[in-house]
């Protein structure tokens, strides 16, 4: 089994970095003062490759958040993160046929910009709707880099459709902050919180809306450098994820980890040690997942809430009632009430 990604692996983008030096600059920080408030050296710039890891470009967000004093400078680094700054899967999204094309191509290539979200485009009816779930924990950055990746999707999406985008909505994992009226004048309509994930919903007429600068053969050299790239970076599904659609595919009987790891083909002490690698635990994996399913069936359904339990492994409902508190603040029932 290939090594899982983890903070040390070299996959962000150095655009990514420098855009947040320079948003660092309009408030004042110069770079030299939020490298040294980072411990990161400046040549981490100089990187043959272009990308520099996780855990460098994670201290110099925690760091710019010190120094800026700005806590939504997650949307504000996501504003300025335009089709120019993904390098290549930019170029192809721009000379893609139409807005479906382009979305399909960054679905399937997005791992060559060392994201730490897990994408998928689930279609409705009439809408479209662009999921994003956290495939690396990102602790007191987890708020940042969802509204860095949000803000970005939305400002390219605006932009190669050409006029505002009507019929818009968005939603976010985490809790309102204390500034959540900012997330209107960046999206243009008022932000959901609590959600089982992140999310960004429009009416799917714009699929079909055609690019300017549509260039079939630009997209074909585009795809072919993506493939090699992903082959250079030996991106591949991360193991968290594989964790994660283990447990997702079999709710209300999860397995222990033993199981999980022979699920897995690897065994207990691996999985563990390898989890542990990445910040977290096989225990922390799975109550995520019990949050995300609570808050979703919560949300989408009349279940009660005994049932709720039971398809959450729960034996005893007060068991989850206590569980769900911890994860939210909440009482299941406060929050069927709210949502």
């Amino acid at each position: 089994m290939k090594p899982p990604l983890n903070l040390t692996t070299e996959l962000v983008p150095l655009t990514y970095v420098e855009a947040l030096l320079e948003l660092a600059h309009t408030f004042g920080v110069e770079r030299e003062a939020l490298f040294a408030a980072a411990r990161v050296k400046p040549q981490v710039l100089q990187h043959p490759n272009g990308r520099v890891s996780f855990l460098d470009f994670n201290l110099l967000a925690i760091a710019a958040l010190q120094a800026c004093h700005e806590p939504a400078l997650g949307l504000l680094l996501g504003q300025r993160l335009n089709v120019s700054s993904h390098g290549i899967l930019g170029y192809a999204v721009l000379a893609s046929a139409n807005l479906g094309q382009a979305i399909q191509f960054a679905l399937k290539y997005y791992r060559v910009l060392g994201l730490t979200f897990d994408l998928e485009l689930i279609e409705h009816p009439e809408r479209m709707e662009l999921r994003a779930i956290e495939s690396m924990p990102m602790g007191p950055l987890t708020r940042f880099a969802a509204e860095g990746l949000l803000a970005s999707l939305y400002s390219i999406a605006r932009f190669l459709v050409g006029v505002d985008l009507q019929g818009l909505t968005v939603g976010f994992a985490h809790a309102a902050p204390a500034y959540a009226e900012r997330y209107r004048e960046i999206f243009g309509v008022a932000a959901q919180f609590d959600q089982p994930w992140h999310s960004l919903s429009m009416p799917k007429r714009y699929l079909a809306q055609p690019m300017a600068l549509a260039n079939p053969g630009t997209v074909q050299m585009c795809e072919q450098q993506c493939e090699a790239l992903l082959a250079t970076l030996d991106v591949q599904e991360g193991l968290l994820t594989r964790v994660r659609r283990l447990l997702l595919a079999r709710p209300g009987d999860f397995p222990n980890l033993q199981s999980a790891a022979q699920a897995l083909h690897t065994s207990g002490r691996s999985l563990r040690r390898h989890l542990s690698d990445l910040g977290t635990s096989y225990q922390q994996v799975l109550d995520e997942v019990r949050k995300r399913l609570a808050l979703q069936y919560l949300s989408t359904t009349q279940l009660p809430l005994y049932e709720i339990a039971f398809l959450l492994g729960f034996s005893d409902p007060s068991n989850f009632r206590r569980a769900f508190k911890k994860w939210t603040g909440k009482t299941p029932g406060d929050y069927r009430r709210d949502s």
